[in-house]
């Protein structure tokens, strides 16, 4: 009697250890995208902007850009500055995607001001 009962108990304990594990896998939310903005000013301004991670060119100076994430950590930005007759500048930060819209990272975007030397 003793077996059957250890038995039935570990049936049990197997069968709660299964609802709870179907329970949690229904509850657990997909990432959600989170956005973070950054405002681009150059003196001069004019000058091109390339986002060094992927060598994309973002646009001109002054610029105003929104940064997408599915896990909502900060990411680290680097920057490429160039404009003719300038020297080429790079400038890195971090972007906090704290707004849970596009929209609203766009209307609060952090500054971001970068001097170009002028070559010699």
């Amino acid at each position: 009697m003793e077996t059957m009962e250890k038995v039935a108990r570990g049936l049990a304990g197997a069968a709660m250890a299964g609802a709870l594990t179907l329970l949690a896998g229904c509850c657990v939310e997909a990432p959600m995208e989170t956005y973070g903005a950054a405002r681009i000013v150059s003196d001069p301004a004019g000058a091109g902007i390339v986002n060094l991670k992927d060598n994309t060119t973002l646009g001109n100076t002054p610029l105003d850009h929104v940064w997408e994430t599915a896990d909502g950590k900060a990411e680290y930005i680097q920057l490429v500055l160039t404009r003719a007759g300038h020297e080429d500048t790079v400038t890195s930060f971090w972007i906090n995607p704290r707004h849970a819209t596009r929209e609203e990272a766009a209307e609060n975007p952090q500054a971001i001001t970068v001097l170009l030397p002028q070559k010699k």
